[in-house]
């Protein structure tokens, strides 16, 4: 079914590659079926030979997107130095953008937010694994007791999740880091310190 290659990439895998970058610099209800199937060079019946639709493509784009942007820990020894690196290469790869694009997680959870409860549930499922590198760290630190007792780690994921969302998001309207840096100050000075 995939014989098809463009230079070393299938044309699905093209495909998906291309939308994500359609999708992410649209957004989703922008961005329609022709859009992508014009920026990869491909005839508009090509989509629908892989995809069944818009929205079953956006969510697999989506899953491979987590798969291929999946978070590395530069150390395997976890300190609260290795959750501050974390945060400062998000926030330095945000600003070498120049804010020029939203959360592609956000993008999705914008188009999905008023779309049937399977589509809603993708979208969570996908948040969350989004976020495994950074559950195991935080749990870690609390192994540790380097971070307060008391946190309820899913709390405070799911704190970390939308503060960073937020933050990013008014750093995206402002063009400027001042607020990545304020969440990243108040999550240490205030939220974590034990």
């Amino acid at each position: 079914m995939y014989v098809c290659f463009m230079g070393g990439i299938n044309k699905r895998d093209h495909l998906i590659q291309t939308g994500q970058e359609q999708i992410w610099s649209k957004g989703y209800d922008l961005c329609s079926i022709k859009d992508i199937t014009t920026a990869a060079g491909l005839p508009k019946g090509s989509f629908y030979h892989y995809f069944e639709s818009k929205e079953k493509f956006a969510l697999e784009a989506m899953n491979q997107y987590i798969d291929t942007q999946q978070e590395q820990l530069a150390s395997t020894s976890h300190t609260l130095s290795t959750l501050e690196a974390l945060l400062d290469a998000r926030i330095a790869s945000i600003i070498n953008i120049h804010f020029a694009r939203e959360c592609y997680m956000s993008v999705m959870c914008h188009a999905f937010s008023d779309q049937d409860e399977n589509f809603r549930t993708s979208i969570i499922t996908a948040i969350n694994r989004s976020n495994d590198t950074m559950k195991s760290l935080l749990a870690s630190l609390k192994q540790a007791k380097l971070i307060r007792e008391e946190l309820d780690l899913d709390e405070l994921l799911e704190f970390i999740d939308f503060g960073w969302r937020g933050a990013r998001l008014k750093a995206r309207m402002l063009q400027s880091g001042t607020p990545l840096l304020i969440f990243k100050k108040y999550l240490f000075q205030f939220i974590l310190k034990s």
